[in-house]
């Protein structure tokens, strides 16, 4: 799913050669360290979709602060430097009404995320309201190996909303769409267990106002759970994400400084808290470290299904 993204104007400086967000899309550094794909939202339940002929309806808030920009080095940029990002998204996934002999199924999906970023780097600061960009996946095909092991695969596209300028310090749309190919898997070793990961790799066009190309990045959403056999209906966990871009960056097709890869880890506790067969609520702390060329910062999640 997508919830956010920002845009800061380009500086020539240690502070804003690149910039980044992890609930931002900007315009340098996977344009300024920052990708359209939210890394450590697909941290529940990510390969299980609606039944046949069903369809559910998810809400993603989340809200990431961060006053450190780290270097390619992973060091930390002198200056001030405060990053708030609100984001908002919702979900919507249908289960189309069949299913092959060997039990695989099809579902199609679109996410809505916008939301307010603000900046603050001490000479300058900017804050946006806005749409931020539509997630459309025409397929997810999915298929379990047993009642405790699940698949699904699924081609996606980012087309960015909202209004962007370029000399903005700040935007809420990053300005260039992306190609996304997910891969999600859930496993239920026992009752009370559950390993869930979701990797992803996103291929970014070039933002057309700009000229610059962000480079293409892998992403792993991870979880681990437990879940007492005596409240079902509760699941402790640790959740995060790895990061790690795997191409350059380029300006007017040359590449930016040495390639300008962000790369980041996340770890946190998470919460869910099922209201009903198909109707939850979850919650998330991710904290951020081993960060390069972007923002360092933390979020907080709060996350909710139900079927329609």
């Amino acid at each position: 799913m997508a919830l956010r993204t920002i845009t800061i104007k380009p500086f020539h400086n240690t502070l804003l050669a690149s910039i980044c967000a992890a609930l931002a899309a900007t315009s340098h550094a996977v344009e300024n360290g920052v990708t359209n794909w939210p890394n450590g939202v697909n941290t529940v339940l990510p390969a299980m979709m609606p039944a046949p002929g069903e369809t559910q309806f998810y809400g993603y808030t989340v809200y990431y602060t961060a006053d450190k920009y780290k270097d390619t080095n992973g060091r930390t940029a002198p200056g001030k430097f405060n990053l708030d990002v609100y984001a908002q998204a919702f979900r919507l996934n249908h289960t189309w009404n069949y299913k092959t002999d060997s039990g695989i199924t099809f579902t199609s999906g679109a996410i809505l995320s916008g939301g307010r970023n603000s900046l603050d780097i001490g000479v300058m600061d900017d804050s946006r309201t806005g749409l931020n960009q539509l997630y459309l996946t025409p397929l997810y095909v999915n298929w379990s190996a047993s009642s405790n092991l699940h698949f699904s695969t699924g081609f996606s596209g980012f087309i960015p909303l909202g209004d962007y300028k370029k000399n903005r310090l700040i935007n809420t749309t990053s300005n260039y769409a992306s190609y996304v190919q997910e891969f999600n898997m859930t496993w239920l070793p026992s009752q009370e267990w559950e390993v869930s990961l979701s990797p992803t790799f996103t291929f970014n066009f070039e933002n057309s106002d700009t000229n610059y190309d962000s480079g293409d990045v892998f992403n792993i959403d991870y979880f681990t759970g437990y879940r007492p056999a005596s409240s079902p209906h509760l699941q402790f966990g640790l959740a995060g994400h790895y990061t790690k871009q795997f191409t350059d960056d380029r300006l007017d097709g040359q590449r930016v400084g040495d390639g300008n890869r962000l790369q980041k880890f996340s770890i946190g506790p998470q919460v869910f808290y099922g209201l009903g067969p198909k109707t939850a609520v979850v919650f998330k702390y991710l904290h951020e470290t081993r960060v390069r060329n972007g923002a360092q910062g933390h979020s907080l999640w709060f996350q909710f299904t139900m079927p329609l």
